[in-house]
Protein backbone atom coordinates (compact mmCIF):
# COMPACT_ATOMS: atom_id res chain seq x y z
CA UNK A 1 0.00 0.00 0.00
CA UNK A 2 2.79 2.38 1.19
CA UNK A 3 4.12 1.81 -2.61
CA UNK A 4 1.27 2.64 -4.01
CA UNK A 5 0.77 5.63 -2.34
CA UNK A 6 4.58 6.50 -3.11
CA UNK A 7 4.01 5.87 -6.77
CA UNK A 8 0.85 8.23 -7.01
CA UNK A 9 2.66 10.87 -5.13
CA UNK A 10 5.71 10.66 -7.75
CA UNK A 11 3.38 11.00 -10.70
CA UNK A 12 1.44 14.10 -9.07
CA UNK A 13 4.20 15.36 -8.46
CA UNK A 14 5.48 15.02 -11.48
CA UNK A 15 2.26 16.59 -13.45
CA UNK A 16 2.53 19.17 -11.05
CA UNK A 17 6.26 19.70 -12.35
CA UNK A 18 4.82 20.59 -15.94
CA UNK A 19 1.62 21.61 -15.02
CA UNK A 20 1.94 24.67 -17.07
CA UNK A 21 1.96 22.37 -20.22
CA UNK A 22 -1.08 21.36 -19.43
CA UNK A 23 -2.65 24.33 -19.29
CA UNK A 24 -1.17 24.93 -22.78
CA UNK A 25 -2.96 22.50 -23.98
CA UNK A 26 -5.95 23.06 -22.61
CA UNK A 27 -6.02 26.90 -23.46
CA UNK A 28 -7.19 26.12 -27.20
CA UNK A 29 -9.86 24.45 -25.80
CA UNK A 30 -11.20 27.06 -23.13
CA UNK A 31 -10.46 29.98 -25.39
CA UNK A 32 -12.86 28.56 -28.53
CA UNK A 33 -15.38 26.12 -26.31
CA UNK A 34 -18.33 23.81 -27.33
CA UNK A 35 -20.67 21.82 -24.97
CA UNK A 36 -18.49 18.77 -26.06
CA UNK A 37 -15.18 20.68 -24.86
CA UNK A 38 -17.12 21.97 -21.57
CA UNK A 39 -14.66 19.04 -19.45
CA UNK A 40 -11.90 21.41 -20.25
CA UNK A 41 -13.51 23.29 -17.76
CA UNK A 42 -12.20 20.78 -15.08
CA UNK A 43 -8.44 21.04 -16.25
CA UNK A 44 -7.94 23.87 -14.01
CA UNK A 45 -9.51 23.21 -10.93
CA UNK A 46 -7.92 19.29 -11.66
CA UNK A 47 -4.08 21.07 -11.68
CA UNK A 48 -4.66 22.35 -8.67
CA UNK A 49 -6.14 18.96 -6.59
CA UNK A 50 -2.87 17.51 -8.26
CA UNK A 51 -0.73 20.13 -6.59
CA UNK A 52 -2.51 19.24 -3.50
CA UNK A 53 -1.37 15.76 -3.64
CA UNK A 54 2.16 16.75 -4.96
CA UNK A 55 2.33 18.31 -1.34
CA UNK A 56 2.21 21.83 -2.52
CA UNK A 57 -0.07 24.22 -1.75
CA UNK A 58 -3.03 24.22 -4.13
CA UNK A 59 -3.51 28.55 -4.68
CA UNK A 60 -0.45 30.56 -3.91
CA UNK A 61 -0.93 32.97 -1.57
CA UNK A 62 -1.39 36.64 -3.14
CA UNK A 63 -3.18 39.91 -1.34
CA UNK A 64 -6.08 39.31 -4.08
CA UNK A 65 -7.07 35.67 -3.28
CA UNK A 66 -10.53 36.53 -1.01
CA UNK A 67 -11.49 38.95 -3.95
CA UNK A 68 -10.63 36.45 -6.82
CA UNK A 69 -12.91 34.12 -4.38
CA UNK A 70 -15.87 36.68 -4.38
CA UNK A 71 -15.37 36.77 -8.04
CA UNK A 72 -15.81 33.02 -9.17
CA UNK A 73 -18.27 32.55 -6.54
CA UNK A 74 -20.66 35.14 -8.41
CA UNK A 75 -19.07 33.48 -11.80
CA UNK A 76 -20.95 30.85 -10.31
CA UNK A 77 -23.99 32.75 -9.46
CA UNK A 78 -24.21 33.99 -12.95
CA UNK A 79 -25.01 30.57 -13.80
CA UNK A 80 -28.07 30.23 -12.71
CA UNK A 81 -29.21 33.99 -13.64
CA UNK A 82 -28.21 33.26 -16.95
CA UNK A 83 -31.04 32.43 -19.55
CA UNK A 84 -28.51 30.71 -21.53
CA UNK A 85 -25.67 28.72 -20.86
CA UNK A 86 -24.18 28.11 -23.71
CA UNK A 87 -24.61 31.61 -24.76
CA UNK A 88 -22.33 32.16 -21.40
CA UNK A 89 -19.70 29.35 -21.91
CA UNK A 90 -16.88 31.83 -24.14
CA UNK A 91 -16.71 33.95 -21.36
CA UNK A 92 -17.11 31.59 -18.23
CA UNK A 93 -14.53 29.30 -19.94
CA UNK A 94 -12.40 32.16 -20.37
CA UNK A 95 -12.54 33.01 -16.45
CA UNK A 96 -11.59 29.99 -15.92
CA UNK A 97 -8.60 29.85 -18.43
CA UNK A 98 -7.86 33.80 -16.78
CA UNK A 99 -7.83 32.57 -12.99
CA UNK A 100 -5.80 29.65 -14.31
CA UNK A 101 -3.27 31.70 -16.12
CA UNK A 102 -3.29 34.35 -12.74
CA UNK A 103 -1.70 31.57 -10.54
CA UNK A 104 0.52 29.64 -13.28
CA UNK A 105 2.10 33.01 -13.52
CA UNK A 106 2.20 33.32 -9.81
CA UNK A 107 3.71 29.92 -9.16
CA UNK A 108 6.05 30.35 -11.73
CA UNK A 109 7.37 33.50 -10.01
CA UNK A 110 8.10 31.80 -7.04
CA UNK A 111 11.97 32.01 -8.51
CA UNK A 112 13.41 34.58 -10.69
CA UNK A 113 14.02 32.36 -13.79
CA UNK A 114 9.92 31.79 -13.63
CA UNK A 115 9.24 35.04 -13.06
CA UNK A 116 10.96 36.53 -15.86
CA UNK A 117 9.72 33.74 -18.45
CA UNK A 118 6.55 34.60 -17.27
CA UNK A 119 7.41 38.20 -18.21
CA UNK A 120 8.46 36.81 -21.62
CA UNK A 121 5.60 34.90 -22.33
CA UNK A 122 3.46 38.00 -21.55
CA UNK A 123 5.29 40.57 -23.50
CA UNK A 124 5.10 37.50 -26.58
CA UNK A 125 1.67 37.08 -26.00
CA UNK A 126 0.92 40.96 -26.70
CA UNK A 127 3.08 40.29 -29.83
CA UNK A 128 1.14 37.81 -31.23
CA UNK A 129 -2.25 39.86 -30.70
CA UNK A 130 -0.58 42.46 -32.54
CA UNK A 131 0.55 40.30 -35.35
CA UNK A 132 -2.76 38.59 -35.38
CA UNK A 133 -4.22 42.63 -35.14
CA UNK A 134 -2.67 43.02 -38.54
CA UNK A 135 -3.49 39.93 -40.42
CA UNK A 136 -6.95 39.55 -38.57
CA UNK A 137 -8.85 43.15 -38.26
CA UNK A 138 -11.53 44.09 -40.62
CA UNK A 139 -9.42 46.80 -41.92
CA UNK A 140 -11.50 47.52 -45.45
CA UNK A 141 -14.74 48.35 -43.00
CA UNK A 142 -14.93 51.91 -43.40
CA UNK A 143 -16.52 52.57 -40.13
CA UNK A 144 -13.23 52.18 -38.10
CA UNK A 145 -11.98 55.29 -40.43
CA UNK A 146 -11.55 57.71 -38.57
CA UNK A 147 -8.07 58.90 -39.12
CA UNK A 148 -7.55 59.35 -42.93
CA UNK A 149 -3.97 60.10 -42.73
CA UNK A 150 -3.83 56.57 -41.55
CA UNK A 151 -5.90 55.39 -45.18
CA UNK A 152 -3.05 54.52 -47.42
CA UNK A 153 -1.63 52.39 -44.49
CA UNK A 154 -4.88 50.68 -43.83
CA UNK A 155 -6.10 50.04 -47.30
CA UNK A 156 -3.43 47.79 -48.23
CA UNK A 157 -3.21 45.55 -45.20
CA UNK A 158 -5.13 42.45 -46.28
CA UNK A 159 -7.90 40.42 -44.00
CA UNK A 160 -6.31 37.05 -44.25
CA UNK A 161 -7.64 35.49 -40.60
CA UNK A 162 -11.79 35.35 -40.42
CA UNK A 163 -13.73 33.18 -38.82
CA UNK A 164 -12.80 32.89 -35.61
CA UNK A 165 -16.01 32.53 -33.22
CA UNK A 166 -17.69 35.73 -32.02
CA UNK A 167 -15.43 37.65 -34.98
CA UNK A 168 -16.36 36.15 -38.16
CA UNK A 169 -15.32 39.08 -39.84
CA UNK A 170 -12.05 39.91 -38.62
CA UNK A 171 -11.23 41.39 -35.24
CA UNK A 172 -12.51 44.54 -33.90
CA UNK A 173 -9.48 47.53 -34.21
CA UNK A 174 -10.95 48.88 -30.94
CA UNK A 175 -10.84 45.25 -28.52
CA UNK A 176 -7.10 45.37 -30.33
CA UNK A 177 -6.48 48.22 -28.93
CA UNK A 178 -7.54 47.21 -25.40
CA UNK A 179 -5.52 44.28 -25.66
CA UNK A 180 -2.34 45.81 -26.79
CA UNK A 181 -2.37 48.59 -24.47
CA UNK A 182 -1.80 45.97 -21.56
CA UNK A 183 1.59 45.44 -22.95
CA UNK A 184 2.57 48.71 -24.07
CA UNK A 185 3.81 50.79 -21.51
CA UNK A 186 6.10 47.60 -20.21
CA UNK A 187 7.86 48.13 -23.43
CA UNK A 188 8.21 51.54 -23.51
CA UNK A 189 9.21 51.65 -20.33
CA UNK A 190 11.69 48.37 -20.51
CA UNK A 191 13.46 49.73 -23.22
CA UNK A 192 14.23 52.78 -21.88
CA UNK A 193 15.52 50.85 -18.76
CA UNK A 194 17.53 48.39 -20.79
CA UNK A 195 19.29 51.93 -22.45
CA UNK A 196 20.07 53.52 -18.83
CA UNK A 197 21.43 49.52 -17.69
CA UNK A 198 23.76 49.58 -21.64
CA UNK A 199 25.37 52.36 -20.27
CA UNK A 200 25.81 51.47 -16.58
CA UNK A 201 28.90 49.74 -15.07
CA UNK A 202 26.81 46.97 -13.37
CA UNK A 203 25.18 44.55 -15.42
CA UNK A 204 21.65 43.88 -14.65
CA UNK A 205 20.40 41.23 -12.00
CA UNK A 206 16.99 40.62 -10.65
CA UNK A 207 18.53 39.77 -7.59
CA UNK A 208 20.75 41.49 -5.18
CA UNK A 209 23.49 40.60 -4.37
CA UNK A 210 24.33 38.27 -6.87
CA UNK A 211 25.38 40.87 -9.72
CA UNK A 212 29.00 41.67 -8.80
CA UNK A 213 29.63 38.14 -7.80
CA UNK A 214 29.14 37.22 -10.84
CA UNK A 215 30.75 40.12 -12.74
CA UNK A 216 33.72 39.15 -10.49
CA UNK A 217 34.23 35.71 -12.33
CA UNK A 218 33.85 36.99 -15.60
CA UNK A 219 36.94 37.37 -17.67
CA UNK A 220 36.94 40.55 -20.19
CA UNK A 221 35.94 38.29 -23.11
CA UNK A 222 32.86 36.95 -21.39
CA UNK A 223 31.77 40.56 -20.23
CA UNK A 224 32.33 41.39 -24.38
CA UNK A 225 29.78 38.94 -24.95
CA UNK A 226 27.63 39.83 -22.53
CA UNK A 227 26.99 43.50 -23.44
CA UNK A 228 26.43 42.51 -26.76
CA UNK A 229 23.67 40.07 -25.70
CA UNK A 230 22.49 43.27 -23.92
CA UNK A 231 22.29 45.39 -27.07
CA UNK A 232 20.93 42.43 -29.32
CA UNK A 233 18.14 42.19 -26.23
CA UNK A 234 17.64 46.09 -26.49
CA UNK A 235 17.21 45.90 -30.53
CA UNK A 236 14.68 43.05 -30.55
CA UNK A 237 12.67 45.45 -27.53
CA UNK A 238 13.11 48.56 -29.63
CA UNK A 239 11.89 46.34 -32.60
CA UNK A 240 8.65 45.01 -31.19
CA UNK A 241 7.72 48.14 -29.14
CA UNK A 242 7.37 49.62 -32.37
CA UNK A 243 5.38 47.03 -33.87
CA UNK A 244 3.02 47.04 -31.29
CA UNK A 245 2.91 50.80 -31.27
CA UNK A 246 2.73 50.79 -35.01
CA UNK A 247 -0.33 48.28 -34.73
CA UNK A 248 -2.19 50.24 -31.82
CA UNK A 249 -1.77 53.09 -33.35
CA UNK A 250 -3.54 51.59 -36.68
CA UNK A 251 -6.02 50.60 -34.74
CA UNK A 252 -7.81 54.67 -34.29
CA UNK A 253 -8.99 53.50 -31.44
CA UNK A 254 -9.21 57.17 -29.54
CA UNK A 255 -10.32 55.59 -25.91
CA UNK A 256 -7.02 53.70 -26.20
CA UNK A 257 -5.18 57.10 -27.81
CA UNK A 258 -6.59 58.79 -24.79
CA UNK A 259 -5.91 56.77 -21.91
CA UNK A 260 -2.07 56.01 -23.05
CA UNK A 261 -1.56 59.99 -23.64
CA UNK A 262 -2.90 60.50 -19.88
CA UNK A 263 -0.43 56.86 -18.74
CA UNK A 264 2.82 58.23 -20.05
CA UNK A 265 2.80 61.51 -18.25
CA UNK A 266 1.72 59.69 -15.09
CA UNK A 267 4.61 57.57 -15.11
CA UNK A 268 6.86 60.23 -16.15
CA UNK A 269 5.95 61.98 -12.99
CA UNK A 270 5.99 58.74 -10.66
CA UNK A 271 9.46 58.35 -12.11
CA UNK A 272 11.02 61.97 -11.47
CA UNK A 273 13.09 62.73 -8.75
CA UNK A 274 10.66 64.05 -5.61
CA UNK A 275 11.53 67.10 -6.21
CA UNK A 276 10.97 67.45 -9.76
CA UNK A 277 7.91 65.88 -9.23
CA UNK A 278 6.39 68.26 -7.14
CA UNK A 279 7.54 71.18 -9.34
CA UNK A 280 5.67 69.14 -12.48
CA UNK A 281 2.50 69.00 -10.40
CA UNK A 282 2.45 72.21 -9.25
CA UNK A 283 2.70 73.60 -13.14
CA UNK A 284 0.36 71.58 -14.18
CA UNK A 285 -2.30 72.23 -11.56
CA UNK A 286 -1.77 75.70 -12.45
CA UNK A 287 -1.95 75.02 -15.99
CA UNK A 288 -5.16 73.34 -15.55
CA UNK A 289 -6.97 75.78 -13.61
CA UNK A 290 -5.80 78.22 -16.29
CA UNK A 291 -7.81 76.14 -18.90
CA UNK A 292 -10.40 75.52 -17.01
CA UNK A 293 -11.14 79.60 -16.23
CA UNK A 294 -10.44 80.46 -19.64
CA UNK A 295 -12.98 77.43 -21.09
CA UNK A 296 -15.79 78.67 -18.32
CA UNK A 297 -15.42 82.46 -19.17
CA UNK A 298 -15.90 81.66 -23.02
CA UNK A 299 -18.00 78.23 -23.24
CA UNK A 300 -20.25 80.11 -25.08
CA UNK A 301 -18.00 80.56 -27.79
CA UNK A 302 -16.26 77.52 -27.03
CA UNK A 303 -19.75 75.58 -27.73
CA UNK A 304 -20.54 77.94 -30.79
CA UNK A 305 -17.09 76.70 -32.57
CA UNK A 306 -17.46 73.22 -31.54
CA UNK A 307 -21.17 72.59 -33.05
CA UNK A 308 -20.90 75.57 -35.89
CA UNK A 309 -17.86 74.26 -37.55
CA UNK A 310 -17.05 70.68 -39.40
CA UNK A 311 -15.17 69.64 -36.40
CA UNK A 312 -18.70 67.48 -35.94
CA UNK A 313 -17.93 65.94 -39.80
CA UNK A 314 -14.50 64.91 -38.41
CA UNK A 315 -14.88 61.06 -37.68
CA UNK A 316 -11.39 61.73 -35.54
CA UNK A 317 -13.42 64.53 -33.73
CA UNK A 318 -16.77 63.23 -34.14
CA UNK A 319 -19.08 63.68 -30.82
CA UNK A 320 -21.58 60.83 -32.18
CA UNK A 321 -20.11 58.21 -31.06
CA UNK A 322 -20.51 59.43 -26.97
CA UNK A 323 -23.96 59.90 -27.91
CA UNK A 324 -24.50 56.06 -28.57
CA UNK A 325 -22.54 55.71 -25.59
CA UNK A 326 -24.38 57.16 -23.35
CA UNK A 327 -27.56 55.65 -24.83
CA UNK A 328 -25.45 52.28 -24.03
CA UNK A 329 -24.64 53.49 -20.37
CA UNK A 330 -28.23 53.77 -19.57
CA UNK A 331 -29.27 51.10 -20.98
CA UNK A 332 -26.60 49.07 -18.87
CA UNK A 333 -27.77 51.13 -16.03
CA UNK A 334 -31.63 49.78 -16.64
CA UNK A 335 -29.66 46.17 -16.19
CA UNK A 336 -28.04 46.34 -13.28
CA UNK A 337 -30.83 48.27 -11.40
CA UNK A 338 -33.22 45.03 -12.88
CA UNK A 339 -30.16 42.82 -12.20
CA UNK A 340 -28.35 44.24 -8.89
CA UNK A 341 -27.29 40.97 -7.15
CA UNK A 342 -26.72 38.28 -9.23
CA UNK A 343 -26.28 40.35 -12.63
CA UNK A 344 -28.09 39.25 -15.94
CA UNK A 345 -25.42 36.52 -16.41
CA UNK A 346 -22.33 36.62 -18.29
CA UNK A 347 -22.31 37.69 -22.12
CA UNK A 348 -26.18 37.97 -21.74
CA UNK A 349 -26.14 42.29 -22.16
CA UNK A 350 -25.54 41.88 -25.64
CA UNK A 351 -28.44 39.53 -25.98
CA UNK A 352 -30.73 40.85 -23.31
CA UNK A 353 -30.75 44.64 -24.38
CA UNK A 354 -32.85 44.38 -27.94
CA UNK A 355 -35.62 42.61 -25.83
CA UNK A 356 -35.72 44.62 -22.70
CA UNK A 357 -33.94 47.69 -23.24
CA UNK A 358 -34.28 48.72 -26.96
CA UNK A 359 -31.89 51.33 -28.04
CA UNK A 360 -33.55 53.80 -30.33
CA UNK A 361 -30.89 55.20 -32.72
CA UNK A 362 -29.38 51.68 -33.09
CA UNK A 363 -30.84 48.35 -35.05
CA UNK A 364 -31.85 45.73 -32.89
CA UNK A 365 -29.77 43.57 -35.19
CA UNK A 366 -26.63 45.69 -34.41
CA UNK A 367 -24.99 43.45 -32.11
CA UNK A 368 -23.31 45.87 -29.56
CA UNK A 369 -20.97 43.39 -27.80
CA UNK A 370 -20.69 44.89 -24.71
CA UNK A 371 -21.20 47.49 -22.35
CA UNK A 372 -18.76 50.29 -23.50
CA UNK A 373 -17.47 50.62 -20.06
CA UNK A 374 -15.63 47.37 -18.35
CA UNK A 375 -16.92 48.67 -14.93
CA UNK A 376 -20.74 48.36 -16.17
CA UNK A 377 -20.25 45.49 -17.98
CA UNK A 378 -18.57 43.80 -14.86
CA UNK A 379 -22.05 44.70 -12.78
CA UNK A 380 -23.86 43.08 -15.94
CA UNK A 381 -22.16 39.90 -15.87
CA UNK A 382 -21.51 39.44 -12.53
CA UNK A 383 -23.82 41.77 -9.98
CA UNK A 384 -22.64 44.36 -8.04
CA UNK A 385 -20.50 41.75 -5.71
CA UNK A 386 -18.69 41.37 -8.93
CA UNK A 387 -18.37 45.00 -9.45
CA UNK A 388 -16.89 45.06 -5.94
CA UNK A 389 -14.22 42.46 -6.64
CA UNK A 390 -13.71 43.67 -10.19
CA UNK A 391 -12.44 47.16 -8.63
CA UNK A 392 -11.05 45.28 -5.37
CA UNK A 393 -8.54 43.81 -7.80
CA UNK A 394 -7.96 47.04 -9.52
CA UNK A 395 -7.09 48.33 -5.39
CA UNK A 396 -5.38 45.45 -4.91
CA UNK A 397 -2.57 45.93 -7.96
CA UNK A 398 -1.91 49.01 -7.46
CA UNK A 399 -1.17 48.91 -3.94
CA UNK A 400 1.21 46.09 -4.00
CA UNK A 401 2.83 47.74 -7.01
CA UNK A 402 3.42 50.71 -4.06
CA UNK A 403 4.68 48.73 -1.57
CA UNK A 404 7.24 47.39 -4.59
CA UNK A 405 8.03 51.21 -5.41
CA UNK A 406 8.36 52.06 -1.76
CA UNK A 407 10.75 48.78 -1.26
CA UNK A 408 13.02 50.50 -3.91
CA UNK A 409 13.36 53.07 -1.94
CA UNK A 410 14.58 51.68 1.56
CA UNK A 411 18.42 52.05 1.99
CA UNK A 412 18.29 48.52 2.45
CA UNK A 413 17.19 47.12 -0.63
CA UNK A 414 18.11 49.91 -3.26
CA UNK A 415 21.44 47.79 -4.47
CA UNK A 416 22.89 48.88 -7.60
CA UNK A 417 20.84 47.91 -10.50
CA UNK A 418 18.28 45.60 -8.78
CA UNK A 419 16.27 48.60 -7.73
CA UNK A 420 16.02 50.31 -11.40
CA UNK A 421 15.03 47.09 -13.11
CA UNK A 422 12.59 46.45 -10.18
CA UNK A 423 11.17 50.00 -10.22
CA UNK A 424 11.02 49.71 -14.12
CA UNK A 425 9.06 46.71 -14.01
CA UNK A 426 6.82 48.20 -11.60
CA UNK A 427 6.56 51.31 -13.68
CA UNK A 428 5.89 49.18 -17.03
CA UNK A 429 2.94 46.99 -15.23
CA UNK A 430 1.37 49.59 -13.56
CA UNK A 431 1.58 51.70 -16.74
CA UNK A 432 -0.50 49.15 -18.60
CA UNK A 433 -2.96 48.49 -15.71
CA UNK A 434 -3.36 51.87 -15.51
CA UNK A 435 -4.02 52.51 -19.30
CA UNK A 436 -6.28 49.70 -19.77
CA UNK A 437 -9.05 51.07 -16.71
CA UNK A 438 -8.75 54.71 -18.67
CA UNK A 439 -9.78 52.80 -21.31
CA UNK A 440 -12.59 50.62 -20.22
CA UNK A 441 -14.21 53.95 -19.13
CA UNK A 442 -15.11 53.93 -22.77
CA UNK A 443 -14.75 50.75 -24.17
CA UNK A 444 -14.41 47.55 -22.78
CA UNK A 445 -12.46 43.71 -23.14
CA UNK A 446 -15.28 41.99 -21.44
CA UNK A 447 -14.45 39.17 -18.80
CA UNK A 448 -14.01 36.36 -19.78
CA UNK A 449 -12.81 38.07 -23.02
CA UNK A 450 -10.00 35.77 -25.16
CA UNK A 451 -7.64 38.49 -24.82
CA UNK A 452 -8.39 39.10 -21.21
CA UNK A 453 -6.07 36.50 -20.31
CA UNK A 454 -3.11 39.66 -20.92
CA UNK A 455 -4.87 40.68 -17.73
CA UNK A 456 -4.80 37.95 -15.75
CA UNK A 457 -1.42 37.59 -16.74
CA UNK A 458 -0.74 41.20 -15.62
CA UNK A 459 -2.33 40.64 -11.98
CA UNK A 460 -0.38 37.29 -11.74
CA UNK A 461 3.08 39.19 -12.56
CA UNK A 462 2.39 42.02 -10.58
CA UNK A 463 1.62 39.78 -7.43
CA UNK A 464 4.98 38.02 -8.17
CA UNK A 465 6.94 41.15 -8.14
CA UNK A 466 5.60 42.37 -4.45
CA UNK A 467 6.09 38.60 -3.56
CA UNK A 468 9.99 38.56 -4.71
CA UNK A 469 10.38 41.85 -3.35
CA UNK A 470 9.35 41.53 0.44
CA UNK A 471 11.31 37.74 0.47
CA UNK A 472 14.17 39.80 -0.45
CA UNK A 473 13.21 42.28 2.34
CA UNK A 474 13.00 39.97 4.50
CA UNK A 475 16.47 38.34 3.82
CA UNK A 476 18.33 41.67 3.93
CA UNK A 477 16.52 42.33 6.88
CA UNK A 478 17.19 39.46 8.90
CA UNK A 479 20.79 39.07 7.73
CA UNK A 480 21.52 42.46 9.12
CA UNK A 481 20.86 43.24 12.99
CA UNK A 482 21.37 46.84 12.70
CA UNK A 483 19.45 46.74 9.35
CA UNK A 484 16.67 44.50 11.39
CA UNK A 485 16.82 47.27 13.94
CA UNK A 486 16.03 50.34 11.40
CA UNK A 487 13.15 48.34 9.69
CA UNK A 488 11.04 48.07 12.96
CA UNK A 489 11.47 51.14 14.64
CA UNK A 490 10.51 52.38 10.84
Amino acid sequence: MKRITFFLRQIAIFIDRWSWVLLIFAAPFLLFPSPSRSLALFVVPGLWIVAWLAGREPLPRTPLNTTLLLMFCMVLVSLWATFDIGNSLPKISGMVLGLGAFFAVRRAAEDTRGWTLSLLAFMGIGLGVAVLGVFGTDWASARFTKFPLLDPVISRLPTLIQGLPGAETGLNPNEVAGALIWVLPLMMVMSVALFILLRSPHRPAFGAGKNEEARAQRTDWQEKMHGWRLVGVIIFCLAATFFVAAVFLLSQSRGGYIALALTLPVLALVALPQRWRWYCLVALLILVIALGYLVSSRWETVRTWITGSNLTADPALSLNSIDLRLEVWSRALYGIQDFPITGMGMNAFRKVVPMLYPLHPISSVYDIGHAHNEFLQAALDLGIPGLVAFLALYIGAFWMLAEVWRATRRPTLSTGNWSLVTRSLALGLGGGLLAHLLYGLTDAVALGAKPGVLFWMLLGLIAGLYQETQENRAVVVSSDPTKRAENGSS
